[in-house]
């Protein structure tokens, strides 16, 4: 099956989409184009006195069904990967290509959201979130502990769709004041009776098994206002997946979604009252539609001691995410510090009571 490499028509070296540009570079001679001009250049008919040959391993190896070999069409190497993979680097001439069967037809996604982070600012970002971090241990940041930083394009199915909403809420307003030598409480209950509608556009659920809910949906939101139409060149530089999660599977987790967010939207109009709970509830979803978009997100992984941490950004945004480390020294001795000011302050409030 074939694939896609972006030549600088300079020098003939690869581009790549730069995320602070927003043009395909060439990291040779510096050339930039717009992506536009790039794809015109892909669309020409090359012209070749080499006959071309052709050869078994430009073709796709089914291997237990689970994964494909490709050839670069760099330096001829044969590139292995899962069948999920839609864009890599050749490990042996560092060529960026894209598989264009991964996104073809059905496989081609509506929407892509462009990098707008870049590697270096990937890297300070972490830096950032680590900072300022007292339980943090000392060398998890000072030494050159990142092993991988990668910009990846992750599949995610995006659900629009009306909902028709019916609640009844039970309010309460509690009043408090004092009478005599006696405070008085007063509790009144209403029934709060809500009704509307509510429109979705873009609710996404990632499709990837690689990467679980808590990274993907923690990076959100993504500003779909800046998406375009899908084009190979914005892959180039990039991995990319193609969805391994169907949109039917992801279709109960987009309800759950919208759900939620209908609820909140009608419990925001109850903010007058004192405690609100939902006594019944009638959701009606109609005029369903679902898109196929890849969104930026850089990973990164650190090891430190016999763990590694995995660390994750919105490409777009730049909200960062992660799980870091705790020094057991630090935490330790935080909570010696602490216990040792609530005893304190414990004393002197006992000597202000003469006990």
């Amino acid at each position: 099956m074939s694939t896609t490499a972006f030549k600088c028509p300079c020098c003939g070296a690869e581009l790549t989409f730069s995320s602070q540009s927003q043009k395909m570079t060439c990291e040779y001679c510096g050339t930039e184009l717009d992506v536009e001009a790039v794809n015109a250049l892909s669309s020409a008919e090359p012209s070749s006195t080499d006959m071309e040959w052709s050869d078994h391993s430009d073709t796709t190896v089914d291997m237990d069904g689970d994964i494909c070999t490709y050839t670069c069409s760099s330096c001829g190497a044969e590139v292995t990967g899962d069948k999920s993979l839609g864009a890599t680097y050749c490990p042996y001439c560092g060529n960026p290509f894209v598989m264009n069967d991964k996104f073809d037809g059905m496989l081609r996604p509506d929407y892509v959201i462009p990098f707008k982070v870049s590697k270096e600012q990937a890297v300070e970002k972490f830096k950032s979130f680590c900072k300022g971090r007292p339980l943090l241990p000392s060398d998890f940041i000072n030494g050159n502990r990142i092993e991988k930083v990668e910009g990846m394009y992750v599949p995610y199915w995006l659900f629009d769709c009306d909902v028709d909403a019916d609640y009844r809420f039970r309010g309460e307003k509690v009043t408090s004041w004092t009478e005599g030598d006696y405070d008085v409480t007063k509790t009144d209950h209403f029934l709060l009776i809500r009704g509307g509608k509510v429109g979705f556009e873009h609710v996404p659920v990632d499709g990837t098994t690689k990467l679980g809910s808590e990274i993907t949906e923690a990076i959100e939101p993504f500003a779909m206002d800046a998406a375009t139409g899908y084009n190979a060149a914005y892959l180039s530089g990039y991995l990319a997946d193609r969805y391994d999660i169907p949109a039917e599977d992801c279709r109960e987790r987009a309800n759950q979604r919208i759900k939620v967010s209908t609820e909140n939207a009608f419990m925001a109009t109850t903010a007058d009252y004192s405690a609100v709970t939902v006594e019944s509830a009638n959701l009606r979803m109609k005029d369903g539609k679902t898109g196929y978009a890849l969104m930026p997100m850089w990973l990164m992984s650190v090891q430190f001691g016999d763990k590694k941490y995995t660390f994750a950004m919105n490409g777009q945004t730049g909200r960062f995410v992660g799980e870091l480390p705790v020094s057991p020294k630090r935490a330790a001795a935080m909570f010696v510090a602490v216990a040792a000011v609530s005893a304190v302050i414990i004393a002197l409030i006992l000597g202000m009571l003469g006990i």
